[in-house]
């Protein structure tokens, strides 16, 4: 198993991950310590697609992710597999700075929840419109929340 790549600044992550306005850093053992070398970029004001898929942010992660002032204009958020605990969505359900956010992907994380009873009452996520937590489980905001089933 090889060792996992240690990343000392944000443009050493963003290198070859950026295409337009999306950040793609799937899996490339992203961890809390360097996940925080990102949240203070100011180069994030101008990502409304953020994939951090397969990384290991957990919910120390997540938190700093959900108090980053830069991420004002995140619209799609992947966090697929990382391991985000019911804790960790608390914390995306009270952020102040992803008011933008329409779509975000939990699948693979070990939520319980109470983490999406606090997305469906969330504040601040006014324009979440759908997010998929377990595979098969898509919840869509159509006059109120819905639970969909994927086929």
């Amino acid at each position: 198993m090889s060792e996992p790549v240690k990343y000392e600044t944000a443009e050493a992550i963003f290198n070859g991950r950026l295409r337009g306005n999306q950040l793609m850093v799937s899996g490339i053992h992203l961890g809390p310590e360097e996940a925080r070398l990102l949240w203070k970029s100011p180069n994030l004001t101008e990502i409304n697609w953020l994939d951090l898929d397969d990384n290991s942010l957990g919910d120390e992660g997540v938190k700093d992710l959900a108090e980053c002032e830069y991420l004002t204009n995140v619209q799609y958020l992947n966090l697929n597999k990382n391991g985000v605990s019911d804790a960790g969505i608390r914390y995306l359900a009270q952020s102040k700075y992803l008011g933008k956010l329409k779509r975000l992907h939990l699948r693979n994380n070990p939520i319980k929840g109470e983490g999406i009873i606090a997305l469906f009452d969330s504040q601040t996520l006014d324009n979440l419109s759908t997010f998929q937590v377990h595979d098969g489980w898509t919840c869509k905001k159509m006059e109120g929340w819905r639970y969909r089933p994927q086929e």
